[in-house]
């Protein structure tokens, strides 16, 4: 199982490398990059959280202008965990589609 497990990073690893030495920006999301935001591989590329989703505009304009960005963090309302951002919002398309869905909100045990 770890060698399957390195693989697949290996794998998602190149991929951004390549698209980075083809001057194309990175946006990474989710609880991977989130888990182990200190790795050498991430440094110099734009993360988001899981429970920033909200915000995931702010971070791709951010990057586009060549900053690096990184939401991380825990929500909280007066001291209180907040489970992540609404996922009930209306949804505006620029095209009729594409549509984005949440496909998992936790972590699958393979």
């Amino acid at each position: 199982a770890d060698v399957q497990l390195k693989e697949k990073q290996f794998s998602v690893f190149k991929s951004f490398r390549k698209a980075q030495d083809e001057k194309k920006k990175v946006v990474l999301a989710g609880c991977v990059p989130q888990a182990q935001p200190r790795q050498d591989y991430l440094k110099g590329l734009s993360i988001i959280g899981v429970q920033q989703i909200d915000r995931v505009v702010e971070v791709v304009e951010e990057t586009i202008k060549g900053h690096s960005v990184r939401l991380l963090g825990q929500k909280k309302d007066n001291g209180k965990r907040l489970g992540g951002a609404r996922l009930d919002l209306p949804k505006i398309r620029k095209n009729p589609l594409i549509e984005i869905i949440s496909i998992n909100t936790g972590r699958s045990k393979t």
